[in-house]
């Protein structure tokens, strides 16, 4: 028997761009940390430390285009905000037997980056089958240098209860966005599967747990929902029309087949925020974040160098260094009016 076809677009980039917003990662640790990591209870995510560059188009193929770079949020105990850690988000379609080994790799190099934070990686799975386990090394004896290891979190959508889909072991909050993201990936994996009951539960889903909270969230994660839904369920709105209204509280479908939904879109949008409030640290720091996920760290710090003492209006903006980056060239800052080169 043939596999199934695979999605026409990537998860893994869908979802970096949900779990790129602020709201989502808070819902994520409020209400699953408990059962995944129970010492990370009452942090909540204050930056993202790094992200990849999503473009999603729900019309064009590939729907989905991106610069490879594991989604990583910084988290501070809400009492105490000096507590801080980093948070390594892995996305997974599929069983990966060397998930292991990638994930402490990837531990290494954020302790290298920030050797005074510790590293907590959960392992999100959306694919057709149960992940599995991969193991995160911890010390033996508090105090000693030996080490063990333990399964590592795995957050995957086939251990959650839905109407139509038995055999699972955790319950679900009727107030999160997490509700809403776990429902729609497991509608989507059962329609793989030819189940048609999955059809049944999409209006329910997103009259009950995606549309009301959303609405109260930011623009970006209401793009972010709508891009993913009108690339997952797209051939649906046609014929239901139903569907297609209730989506269009969240996001208009036609704006949605025009506009390129980016992380970096989002990222200006805080940006804008801080030039309004006359912010140039929070400016300064979006700029050398948006740097050092394209072209890395050695090139983020040279650029600091450069913006230290910079008038605010010879600063860039991220639509600038987005053109820079394409063009194959460093990042530069604005000289009357226009991009000044490379110092």
């Amino acid at each position: 028997m043939s596999s199934p076809p695979e999605p026409a677009f990537s998860h893994d980039l869908t979802l970096k761009s949900l779990f790129a917003e602020r709201d989502m990662v808070r819902d994520l640790i409020r209400d699953h940390a408990s059962s995944l990591f129970p010492e990370l209870q009452g942090f909540e995510p204050t930056e993202l430390a790094a992200s990849s560059t999503v473009t999603t188009d729900p019309v064009e193929p590939p729907h989905q285009q991106g610069r490879d770079r594991d989604l990583v949020w910084t988290l501070a105990r809400a009492a105490a905000r000096e507590d801080r850690v980093l948070l390594h988000l892995e996305f997974q379609s599929r069983p990966d037997a060397a998930m292991t080994l990638r994930m402490v790799d990837y531990a290494h190099g954020l302790f290298q980056r920030h050797p005074e934070r510790e590293v907590y990686g959960l392992v999100v799975n959306t694919g057709s089958r149960p992940f599995g386990s991969w193991w995160c090394p911890v010390q033996a004896v508090a105090g000693t240098r030996g080490y063990g290891f333990q399964p590592g979190p795995v957050l995957d959508v086939h251990d959650f209860p839905l109407p139509v889909f038995p055999d699972a072991r955790y319950p679900l909050s009727a107030d999160s966005l997490m509700t809403g993201f776990i429902t729609l990936a497991r509608i989507q994996l059962e329609m793989r599967r030819n189940n048609r009951a999955a059809v049944d539960q999409i209006l329910p889903v997103l009259r009950t747990w995606i549309v009301p909270l959303v609405l109260r969230s930011t623009e970006t994660l209401r793009r972010a929902f709508g891009a993913w839904f009108r690339t997952a369920f797209g051939e649906l709105l046609g014929d239901d029309p139903e569907l297609r209204a209730e989506l269009s509280k969240i996001v208009y479908i036609e704006d949605a087949e025009a506009v390129m939904y980016t992380i970096s879109q989002a990222l200006e949008d805080r940006f804008k925020q801080g030039e309004a409030q006359g912010e140039a640290r929070a400016t300064r720091h979006l700029l050398l974040q948006f740097v050092a996920e394209a072209w890395g760290d050695a090139e983020a710090e040279r650029f600091a160098r450069q913006l230290e003492d910079t008038e605010p209006d010879r600063m860039p903006s991220l639509r600038d260094l987005m053109a820079d980056q394409q063009a194959g060239r460093p990042p530069r800052l604005h000289h009357n009016g226009r991009t000044a080169s490379a110092e």
